[in-house]
């Protein structure tokens, strides 16, 4: 039997079946932005033809054979994206109704690119998620302890939900304030609007973000409602298409807080699925890391349009509090991940403004794509670049699976080279130097920004691009190592991370102590949420052996509007260990802002509790087989390769990734050849297999 992980990323979508036994294969196939579940049926035929043993050619072979499959989805995204979501209607308290179009006064900034932050006078809020011509606000009031201080009046909000249907509205939302202290009002809207539209999708705020911030539990509330209508649909279709053809279990959907959740939970709240593609990436690297004994990893993910960086510390990915979407902030934790326009795909051409070479962000996508692919592109990319520099091999590339045509992308970098007097080889090394030194520094943003120094870490790079320039960047910021996971499978890397990820719930609670706090509350606190999570996880068939609890919470200093989150410890909690709580929130705090950056004489608050609580429901068995001793790989080959580290062409040795075994060597430079990836080994660099197939380069000192 197989489990079997599918991402849908914005160029290729990947499969990667694991087996009883632990063998992987891997699966690709274009992505179908006109139907998403067409390419995910491909990328599963792609793995069965590599499987053999009758089940090429039909996805039905395959998940005959598969006893659990999962799924990481770009379709919320792609809605935020095209903005091509549900007509929703907002009911607000009243006078509240503007919090959505007001923001936060650096709500025109948030998640904005460093090149649009040049110029901040000239950005602008985003389009409404929701016009104000559909806002309605109801007579209510809530207060700060709970206390109904006016009863909702039920005739005046029928008519406003009267009025929002007669617009239209496909989806409504519901965000009253101070609901996460008492959900009352809320309830009742969403029974009003169930007697009068029940087709309608309705999304409660404390229902889904039960938390402090009026703007940000509005915002991620009339984003859920958006996403909604096409994204249930999308789910529920996927489903039932996999069991027409013959899946019999049910299909599992990656999240942003990096684990997974029944198809059910995602239609009702698809805003966790948001971003969750490149976490699949991170919870794989973590699960490999494990294995490996490395707790501390930088996550690298290149493919055809972006770069993902993420961080493992201490063996668990660093998450956020928040999330960012289309310049919307929302009170909804993820793995916090930042991406640049850096892909195979990113566009080569010089900037206008100050007549130099730039790289991205904008991307050929998919669709045309690299000029190479033959396919209507007329810029060229990174992987023009690559291919000119004779970093790939046009006759394997992808598998032989496409033409590729190395000419035509010469002759579109000799376009772009000519108007700086570059050749087309010095164009290509040019852009390929610039966008691995923009990708360290997309590194440094989620490392050394926050108190880490990756030469503490081990770099793994995966993705469609991702070996080919890795141990450029490596080399930049000084990591210690780069892993190639699992050779062939780094391709579809975050794919494999979805097969290995675990059924995830995150459960919050508001606090708002002051120390010195009373630990048998906090242990009160963290014992009722434990006993909601083990309810919760028990309903979905997952055993109190399998389930596994990490406790955490939110400080600041008084006053101060933003907070830290602190790890906290399984067990009782006394007064003693909170008081140890407030030392580690200072010297978190210190480790984020600097030495000295701490005021103990403010004051310390708890802002809240967070309990993640997650049930194994899947757990492939990868199998290290250690080498007796290190021998030097035979190459296949040598072609002459453009290294930008040489400044021209050298015989460059060729081996061949299947036929690389554990305790094989090779110095570079050198190139690795995989079905799906290529993994450069520039000058001054060495790599060798270790005992789970993971190619691991180490570079020289300059």
């Amino acid at each position: 039997m197989y489990v079997c992980g599918v991402d849908i990323g914005g160029t290729f979508t990947d499969c990667v079946l694991v087996s009883d036994d632990g063998k992987i294969v891997t699966g690709k196939a274009p992505s179908t932005p006109h139907d998403p579940v067409e390419g995910f049926l491909a990328s599963i035929e792609a793995a069965g033809s590599r499987l053999g043993n009758g089940h090429a050619g039909a996805a039905s072979a395959v998940l005959a054979e598969t006893s659990l499959v999962l799924h990481g989805t770009t379709v919320g995204t792609n809605i935020m994206v095209q903005r091509n979501g549900a007509k929703v209607g907002l009911l607000a308290t009243q006078g509240h109704g503007d919090a959505l179009l007001i923001m936060r006064g650096a709500g025109r900034t948030k998640g904005l690119p460093v090149e649009d932050l040049m110029d901040v006078a000239s950005a602008d809020k985003p389009k409404p998620v929701v016009p104000r011509s559909l806002i309605r606000e109801v007579v209510e009031r809530v207060d700060v302890n709970g206390e109904v201080v006016v009863p909702l009046d039920e005739d005046q909000a029928v008519a406003a939900i009267d009025e929002l249907l007669a617009e239209g509205c496909e989806a409504l939302a519901i965000a009253l304030l101070w609901s996460f202290k008492n959900p009352a009002h809320e309830r009742r809207l969403v029974e009003l609007i169930r007697e009068r539209a029940p087709e309608v999708y309705v999304t409660a705020s404390s229902d889904l973000l039960p938390k402090r911030g009026e703007y940000e539990r509005t915002a991620g509330t009339a984003i859920n409602a958006y996403l909604g209508p096409k994204a249930s649909r999308y789910l529920r279709e996927t489903r039932s298409r996999l069991t027409d053809a013959g899946c019999a279990q049910d299909l599992l959907i990656m999240q942003c807080a990096g684990g997974v959740i029944t198809v059910d939970e995602a239609a009702e709240a698809p805003i966790l699925t948001l971003a969750s593609g490149p976490v699949g990436g991170v919870v794989g690297s973590s699960f490999l890391g494990a294995l490996r004994g490395e707790r501390n990893i930088i996550t690298t993910d290149m493919g055809g349009t972006t770069f993902d960086v993420a961080v493992v510390r201490d063996g668990a990915p660093i998450t956020r509090a928040t999330s960012i979407v289309d310049q919307y902030e929302y009170v909804v934790p993820m793995v916090d991940i930042a991406s640049i326009g850096a892909g195979g795909g990113s566009i080569i051409a010089v900037d206008e403004r100050v007549g130099v070479l730039k790289v991205g962000p904008e991307s050929a996508g998919a669709a045309p794509g690299p000029v190479a692919y033959g396919r209507g592109g007329v810029d060229p990319t990174v992987t023009d670049a690559d291919l000119v520099l004779g970093r790939l091999n046009p006759a394997t590339f992808l598998g032989g699976r496409l033409r590729i045509d190395a000419d035509a992308a010469g002759a579109a970098l000799a376009e772009v080279g000519q108007r700086l007097g570059l050749t087309a080889e010095q164009t290509a090394a040019g852009a390929v130097a610039i966008v691995e030194r923009n990708m360290a520094e997309a590194i440094r943003q989620v490392t050394i920004q926050k108190g880490y120094d990756p030469r503490e870490f081990v770099i793994f790079a995966y993705g469609g691009a991702g070996p080919t320039h890795a141990a450029g960047y490596a080399r930049e910021l000084g990591a210690k190592a780069v892993v190639v996971p699992l050779g062939q499978a780094a391709s579809a890397w975050s794919a494999l991370g979805v097969a290995t990820s675990d059924l995830l719930h995150v459960h919050e609670r508001m606090a708002g102590l002051v120390a010195p706090m009373p630990g048998a509350e906090i242990d009160a606190a963290f014992r009722e949420l434990e006993e909601t999570a083990r309810e919760q996880l028990a309903g979905e068939g997952v055993t109190a052996d399998r389930m596994q609890f990490r406790r955490s919470v939110t400080m600041r200093y008084r006053l101060q509007l933003h907070t830290v989150e602190v790890p906290v410890s399984p067990g009782p909690f006394d007064d003693a260990a909170a008081k140890a709580l407030v030392d580690a929130f200072h010297d978190r705090y210190e480790q984020l802002y600097g030495e000295g950056a701490g005021f103990r004489g403010a004051g310390v608050e708890l802002v809240s509790y967070k309990l993640v609580a997650t049930g194994s429901v899947s757990q492939p068995s990868i199998t290290d087989e250690p080498a007796e001793a290190t021998v030097p790989a035979h190459p296949s080959g040598s072609r002459e390769v453009y290294w930008y580290e040489l400044e021209g062409r050298v015989p460059t040795a060729l081996y061949d990734g299947l036929r690389l075994r554990a305790g094989d060597t090779l110095e570079g430079p050198a190139i690795i050849e995989l079905p799906d990836t290529t993994v450069a080994v520039p000058p001054r660099t060495s790599a060798e297999v270790d005992g789970y197939g993971n190619i691991v380069m180490t570079t020289q000192e300059d």
